[in-house]
């Protein structure tokens, strides 16, 4: 289970999170929900040990339990978009099979090849989406995953989303109600 407790961070004498407190079960998955600029990717990174909080704390999660998908894909220029997916692991021949089936999934199957600069941002983002999603570890934190996708393609990446993600604990961040309402349980409500 991760617990926050009392967690408040500032920026510059600003207010970002005030004493916010909850917990999420292993295996449950909530939907942070709040304004743009209100602190739901910075809640994100320090629950990820990315960031420190001003006070507060953070249990029952540590970095090596986590993939994490930012809002930008991150990506190596240098690697193909194949590489990109199994850098990640410490055995990349052994990652292949799994980060291609995963890019076929996401409709990158024609795309293993290829390098970002020759990529869409879309594509670029579900690239680094099947990076995150190859990863074996119990807690995944998306923050705006399907911001640089269309409507429809956004329904089939949701469902291998969901697929992947099924024994996992989920943290989601989306501006898109229909984002929470199929790949979460619980909204909470950042203000």
């Amino acid at each position: 289970m991760i617990s926050v407790q009392n967690l408040s961070k500032s920026f510059d004498r600003k207010p970002v999170l005030q004493n916010l407190s909850f917990d999420v079960a292993d295996g449950e998955k909530i939907h942070l929900s709040a304004p743009s600029g209100v602190g739901k990717t910075t809640l994100l990174r320090i629950l990820a040990g990315l960031e420190s909080a001003d006070r507060g704390s953070v249990r029952g999660v540590s970095a090596n339990q986590i993939s994490f998908l930012f809002q930008e894909p991150r990506l190596f220029p240098q690697l193909t978009a194949l590489q990109n997916v199994t850098c990640v692991h410490p055995d990349e021949e052994k990652a292949r099979e799994k980060a291609l089936i995963l890019l076929e999934k996401l409709g990158l199957s024609e795309a293993v090849n290829q390098y970002p600069d020759e990529l869409s941002g879309g594509m670029k983002q579900r690239v680094a989406l099947a990076r995150a999603l190859s990863v074996d570890r119990p807690v995944l934190f998306l923050d705006e995953p399907f911001t640089a996708l269309d409507a429809q393609l956004k329904d089939s990446v949701r469902k291998t989303v969901a697929e992947f993600c099924q024994n996992k604990t989920l943290i989601l961040v989306s501006h898109d109600p229909q984002d929470a309402e199929i790949l979460t349980q619980r909204t909470l409500g950042l203000t």
